[in-house]
């Protein structure tokens, strides 16, 4: 809980993709102050186009179970620094969606948190 699910039509290694992965499970955990040890990343590779063209691009999909309401803006800017430096996909060309998750919906270890 939370989990960063990214979407790219970015041609890498599998390398390359956990290291993005695992910048993403760090920056995540620090910003929303939570354990990396709940935190977890997937990587979806897409046939995908923005703004009319198939130059790389990303969507990020990140949910959390009582995400603050001030994430969005206290982590887009942080997370898309982040995915450029890794992956060199600049900030105009990465889609973040947030979702704040009820725990009744959140199934973890046979249980939900709700």
């Amino acid at each position: 809980m939370p989990l960063v699910q990214v979407t790219s039509n970015l041609a890498l290694t599998d390398v390359e993709k956990s290291n993005c992965l695992q910048t993403l499970s760090k920056a995540v955990s620090e910003l929303l102050g939570k354990s990396e040890d709940f935190v977890m990343t997937s990587w979806i590779s897409a046939k995908m186009t923005m703004a009319g063209t198939e130059h790389p691009t990303m969507f990020v999909d990140l949910r959390a179970i009582r995400l603050p309401e001030d994430a969005p803006q206290r982590l887009t800017a942080e997370l898309c620094e982040r995915i450029r430096l890794t992956t060199e996909i600049q900030a105009d060309r990465i889609y973040i969606n947030y979702r704040n998750e009820p725990p009744s919906n959140w199934g973890w270890n046979g249980k939900t948190f709700g």
